[in-house]
Formats: C-alpha cells, structure tokens, sequence
C-alpha cells in the first residue's frame, strides 16, 4: 500500500490561499474566534471579547469602554480579526475533512501564544510530530496520522525578540490558558526544559536547542528566559526553515518548520541515536519514509543535497537509518524512492 497520496490540485490551491491569508493575521486569537460584546456595568458600557478558550472554559477578554475612541479602533480591530479566524477554521475545517492535518486544540492554543510573541518570527522552529504534520499539508500530500502529546520547539540561534522585565517563556505559555509548569529535571539542581499540564496528563512542551557536541545537556536560553535540552544534531534540522502554518481547530497559525529533506534524513539518524522505546524509533523512519517518497517524486535533488550537508559523525548512523526506510518504501512500492535513497547513501 502506498505510503502517501496526492490531493487533488483544487485543495492544494485552497491550502495555498489559506496560507496567504493566515499569514497576514495582525495576531492569531488565543481560543475560538469568539464574538465581541457589550457589557453594562454599573451603568457604563464595555467592549469584550468573548471565547472559549483550550479547555473549553468560557473567557472575556477587556477590550475597552464604549465611546472612547481607542476602544472603538480596538474593537473595530478585534471583530475584523474575529471575522477572519472564523473563516479560516471554516475552510481549515473543510480541508481536514479531506486528510489534512490539523493540530489539537491545546497545541493550537500554544502555538498561537508563542506566534504572537513573536518567538516563531524572532527564529523558533516548530520540530516533531506537529512539524511532520505541517509538511505533508505543504507538499500536498496525504499520509498517516502520527498522534502526539508534545509540542516541540526549537532554537538554533538567538531569537530576536524582546520580553519584558518579568516575562519568561513559562509567562508566554500562559497566555495560552493551557495551565502548564515546569517538569521537574532528574537532578536536583538542574533547571527545567519541559512544561506540562499536572497529573497524568501527557501534553508537554519542550524547548529545545543543538548541543556543543554529542552529548545531551541543558543550555540557558537567556532571551526567553528559560533553559532548554541541548540535542546533537539539531542544528542541522534548524537550518533555512520554512514558514508553513498550523491547522488548528480554532485557528490557523504561522510556524515556522524544518525543510522536508532535513526532517527526513534528521529522522533517519535520530531512529538510530534513540534509547527510547521501538515505537519512537518505528515513528521516526515512517515519517521519513512517507517525506522521502513525495520528494523523490517532486524534489529528488533536494534530498541528494540534505545528505551531503549532514555532519559526517551523523551519515553513519543516517545510513543505518536509510536501510529501514528503505524496506518501508519497498513495502509501499516506491520503487523511485527506493533508488533514490540507495544512490545517496
């Protein structure tokens, strides 16, 4: 069975025009489009927007008093801005419908915070299973659905955004209205890179950054005021990312993701590094193998070029990794795939 199949020419041209537009959001609503509203108060009138936010906990958001001037642009503003998420989950909506990807609403709302802290604008890089998801949907192509409960971001260089004197990435996180803390590291004095929801609940957000060398380790991320895991071999998936966005179920966010190419062989590689369990690593090479096989149909090239730009310490392990995406594409019938990974690695 293949792994991936096209959509139709009209939903990609609709993706695109969706694209456009969710780029040119002023800022991405945190929750449901929601409506703005009239409130009396003690005899005086205000303007609020009204939403739901990820947990589904009703929310008004103060706009400003009726009649003053900066408070009528505001709410001018803010319906426009209504108007328009409310189109784009329609259409994101119509889209899914039809196999594309959209991120859960929690996801959403976190990302959407840090889109409108400029944290993606100022160089952060959306990573993991929520990439993998933006990509397909980018290349025009449908495949199978990996669930995940973390939202992973990257930093390859120092982000060119300012918070202010109290701010941190853990306040930007709130702004969200996803209740989440830090986790705690395994040593005592080390700082947290991780923050999730209390209790059993699995959905985290990891800060992520590339590792002076080949060891894991925590590195200070002084602009956001935070700490994050140092990885090997991230710098190479952060290079020249792409600006996609996020289909959420309450809105449409910009992201910034990694090249189709980089993901797939940085996939190949990290399948081969991981001390975790045979399900992650299972998950790594099925999403290589699906990027690989809409590539070598649209941009076998590319994938030629992302191979030669891999450290050589990494092209071992990449290699390794390429044999098993291999016999996934084989199972697929990619035969194109199949020879195109063989001539690069």
């Amino acid at each position: 069975m293949p792994l991936f199949t096209r959509h139709p020419t009209l939903l990609q041209t609709a993706y695109s025009e969706l694209k456009r537009r969710a780029l040119e959001q002023r800022a991405v609503l945190v929750g449901t489009p929601g409506s703005v509203d009239i409130r009396t108060v003690r005899g005086s009138s205000f303007y609020y927007r009204q939403f739901y936010d990820a947990l589904g906990r009703k929310r008004a958001e103060y706009i400003g008093p009726v009649g003053d001037p900066s408070a009528e642009a505001r709410a001018r503003s803010t319906r426009e801005a209504v108007e328009l998420a409310s189109t784009l989950v329609k259409e994101a909506r119509v889209l899914a419908r039809d196999g594309y990807v959209r991120v859960d609403v929690r996801a959403a709302a976190v990302l959407a915070a840090l889109a409108n802290r400029g944290v993606f604008r100022g160089g952060a890089v959306l990573v993991g299973s929520h990439a993998h998801g933006v990509l397909l949907n980018e290349l025009g192509a449908r495949g199978p659905a990996f669930r995940t409960e973390d939202v992973d971001v990257g930093r390859g260089r120092p982000l060119t955004l300012a918070l202010g004197p109290q701010e941190s990435f853990e306040t930007v996180l709130a702004e969200s209205f996803v209740p989440l803390v830090p986790v705690p590291a395994l040593g005592r004095k080390e700082p947290s890179t991780s923050y999730k929801v209390r209790g059993a609940d699995a959905f985290r957000v990891d800060l992520l950054v590339p590792a002076r060398g080949t060891e894991v380790a925590t590195q200070a991320v002084p602009e956001l005021r935070a700490h994050a895991a140092a990885l090997p071999y991230l710098a190479y998936l952060l290079r020249e990312p792409l600006v996609g966005v996020a289909l959420g179920r309450e809105g449409v966010i910009p992201v910034n993701v990694p090249r189709p190419e980089a993901f797939a062989w940085h996939k190949m590689l990290v399948s081969q590094l991981r001390g975790e369990t045979r399900e992650k690593r299972g998950k790594d090479l099925e999403q290589a193998a699906v990027l690989v096989a809409v590539l070598a149909e649209d941009e076998v090239d590319a994938l030629g070029a992302a191979f030669e730009g891999l450290p050589r310490s990494a092209r071992a392990a990449a290699r390794a990794g390429a044999v098993r995406v291999v016999e996934l594409l084989e199972k697929g019938g990619h035969a194109r795939a199949v020879e195109a990974v063989r001539g690069i690695a």
